[in-house]
């Protein structure tokens, strides 16, 4: 395990340091001494089932950004198809043909 020092600090000076990491999901806060004291961990990714088959899928993910789409029939084919984003926690997938699948939002 690796342990930074500030500079011009030494090991006994910062024990007791806390750094703090917001995300738009989430803190996490970690002691420099390396003990963890909080962990919030935010969700990075989704996965959408679309088991009724159809031409438009409205997907609400929660992410709170605006996330990469792969849509895969279920077959397992990679579909291209129109995204709009509603906002940062929705997406409306549309499509030439209705089908059903997966849609995996990273």
């Amino acid at each position: 395990m690796s342990q930074y020092v500030r500079p011009g600090a030494n090991s006994t000076t910062y024990v007791n340091d806390v750094i703090s990491i917001t995300t738009p999901s989430g803190t996490a806060s970690y002691g420099t001494t390396g003990s963890v004291t909080e962990v919030v961990v935010p969700d990075l990714a989704y996965t959408h089932n679309q088991n009724t088959a159809s031409a438009t899928w409205t997907v609400l993910h929660n992410l709170d950004f605006f996330p990469n789409v792969t849509v895969q029939d279920s077959g397992g084919t990679i579909v291209e198809g129109e995204i709009a984003y509603t906002n940062r926690n929705q997406i409306v997938l549309t499509f030439t043909a209705a089908f059903s699948g997966k849609a995996y939002l990273s």
